[in-house]
């Protein structure tokens, strides 16, 4: 079985932590899941395949391990939680108690990846300290890609990187004195400037900045800092954290105000000093050079740029071994509510110490998973995925065009071919070439969920002794990329785990349910279902089920009347809409009420032409 991992994220800066751990475990063979907490993550993550927009979704993945780029990580979901932080300890405030206290001990953690020595030393007095968390030192993943460093002569106009943190006292973003003066170097031709803000800062702010854009400033909309600092010469910044990132190039720094007189930084305090600044600092002292190389050994002693590997290890390793001396973790009831009150889920369930990773061998009954396709290549490797656990997994497939029968023929154990009629006909001329008595019958754009498949494992495990044949299973359906819960949908359910020769499904074309000899019980968990594409091809597949219903409906409906074409549409919203509850899933509760009472016009409109003659 694979491991199961987990980027949790809150902001889009977050995501150039993540991702070249995803790429690590992706490499490994692994499982990845993305979830972000906030929109701006959320938003940033939109490019991305592999995320869950659901916390009940992430809940329902059983993750092994959490990397958390944020401060706080729910409790309440499975698996080790791993801090890998969202970035270096900038040391931009001074503090009466510690220059370490910017990074809090929160409560959440299993373990801490830390990035070198000058955080190392003071997660460890504090693991010692509180003995519920471990501490290892990998290095940083988001910096893995500023290696190897390449050494690049200064070009005759300089590239000059400039940064800024959100924090409105400590920005230089916000000096008046500072842009004026970023803004006469720009009409000099004598330095190239590259400038990036933190997404945080106030839009007018960014439009300020990025109206100075012409031939020698470029602003760029982007939390991947990397390739800007390859390219750049110096940084000029203030105490954002991007100084110790661009540091571990030992390029020199300007800083305009910063709050400590580090002395690995050239230091400016005033706007007209500005300019000299830049051309000592591109004069590449050696001082400063010797006292930035000291530094960096501390903050990030890693130049291999595998940090991420060894984040990955020590996640593992950590989830496997025996962790019984360690601490529960504290009751932190305070800001236990305050994540669920964030996620708007609210639940007594806490994890308060680190699972330990144990690979049941169970003597289960064997089953055949059986996927019925049909121009399905966007969702067959996830549904296959989703039933790897299954002794046979068999793709039944109505000659797909779209590279979905190659694609089976790649994953599953067995692919066979047969040209569609409809829906109830398809499964039963695959269901008795299943190789074992018990099977699991899947939709290609249904998923079993982790609890789903461990619910199904338990009764393979522990067979009914009396004359059981079947199981429900509810589905938990998503439409227009939201969990339907009104609708109509909410109790939606389907009769698809059962035993081979006692099933058979009934002659109908569309909605046909399984004819049982035997008793049938109901399964506790649910199918992940999401049954939309895009609206054009979920209307083309009503449409379709519209003409299969006429064809049904033609044999036991008498004259058609305004009941068939006006009552019973509006009836079929009304019911949706208002008796189900639809209004409550907002526009797409909607949608779906409105589709609903249009498919039934649609149905008897076909019957009316086909009682014509005429398609």
């Amino acid at each position: 079985m694979k491991y199961k991992f987990l980027i949790y994220i809150s902001y889009s800066y977050a995501l150039p932590t993540g991702n070249p751990l995803e790429q690590e475990i992706l490499k490994r063979g692994e499982e990845v899941w993305w979830f972000a907490d906030e929109k701006d993550g959320k938003k940033a993550l939109k490019g991305k395949d592999n995320v869950y927009t659901d916390i009940e979704d992430v809940i329902a993945y059983e993750p092994h391990i959490v990397l958390a780029a944020t401060n706080m990580v729910p409790d309440f979901i499975t698996g080790v939680k791993v801090q890998i932080f969202h970035g270096f300890l900038a040391q931009k405030r001074p503090s009466k108690r510690h220059l370490f206290s910017e990074f809090r001990i929160r409560g959440f953690f299993d373990l801490y990846c830390t990035q070198g020595p000058s955080t190392t030393e003071n997660f460890k007095k504090l693991a010692k300290k509180y003995g519920y968390f471990e501490v290892v030192e990998t290095g940083w993943s988001k910096v893995d890609p500023l290696f190897p460093i390449e050494t690049k002569e200064i070009a005759a106009i300089p590239n000059i990187l400039i940064a800024s943190t959100f924090t409105e006292r400590l920005s230089l973003a916000y000096n008046e004195e500072v842009f004026q003066e970023i803004k006469r170097l720009s009409t000099t031709g004598n330095y190239n400037f590259l400038m990036v803000l933190h997404p945080k800062l106030p839009a007018e702010i960014i439009k300020k900045w990025k109206q100075l854009e012409g031939e020698f400033f470029t602003y760029y909309d982007t939390t991947n800092l990397i390739p800007l600092f390859k390219k750049s010469a110096i940084l000029f910044a203030d105490t954002t954290s991007a100084i110790q990132e661009f540091s571990l190039q030992h390029k020199p720094i300007v800083c305009f105000d910063h709050t400590f007189e580090h002395d690995y930084l050239i230091h400016v305090h005033n706007a007209n000093k500005i300019e000299a600044s830049f051309q000592y600092a591109l004069e590449y002292p050696e001082k400063v050079l010797k006292k930035l190389a000291t530094f960096t050994q501390r903050l990030h002693p890693y130049h291999d740029g595998l940090s991420s590997a060894r984040v990955i290890d020590a996640s593992i390793c950590f989830l496997n071994k025996d962790k019984t001396e360690l601490k529960p973790k504290p009751i932190n009831l305070i800001r236990k509510l305050k994540i669920r009150q964030q996620l708007h889920y609210f639940t007594f369930q806490t994890f308060n110490r680190p699972p330990v990773y144990k690979k049941e061998i169970l003597d289960l009954e064997k089953i055949t998973a059986i996927i019925p396709t049909g121009n399905e290549v966007h969702n067959i490797e996830n549904v296959i995925k989703s039933v790897d656990f299954a002794d046979e997994i068999l793709v039944v497939d109505s000659y797909s065009t779209d590279g979905t029968y190659e694609k089976a023929l790649q994953l599953a154990d067995k692919v066979v071919r047969r040209q569609y009629e409809y829906s109830a006909s398809q499964k039963n001329w695959a269901i008795p070439q299943a190789k074992h008595e018990w099977v699991l019958l899947v939709d290609a754009d249904e998923r079993v969920t982790v609890p789903l498949r461990e619910e199904i494992r338990a009764i393979l495990a522990n067979p009914p002794k009396d004359n059981t044949v079947g199981y429900w299973i509810g589905r938990k359906n998503h439409f227009m990329g939201q969990h339907v819960k009104h609708s109509g949908w909410k109790n939606d359910k389907v009769i698809r785990l059962f035993k081979r020769d006692y099933c058979v499904y009934e002659n109908k074309k569309v909605h046909a349910e399984i004819i049982a000899d035997g008793k049938i019980r109901y399964l506790k968990n649910k199918f992940y279902h999401n049954t939309y594409i895009t609206l054009d091809k979920y209307l083309e597949k009503m449409n379709r089920y519209a003409w299969w219903q006429a064809r049904d409906y033609h044999k036991k409906t008498g004259e058609l009347t305004a009941y068939h074409f006006v009552i019973k549409p509006c009836w079929s919203f009304f019911k949706h809409y208002i008796l189900q509850a639809g209004f409550r899933d907002g526009v797409v509760g909607f949608t779906i009420a409105y589709i609903k009472s249009y498919t039934v016009v649609m149905r008897y409109s076909k019957v009316w032409l086909l009682r014509r003659g005429r398609k």
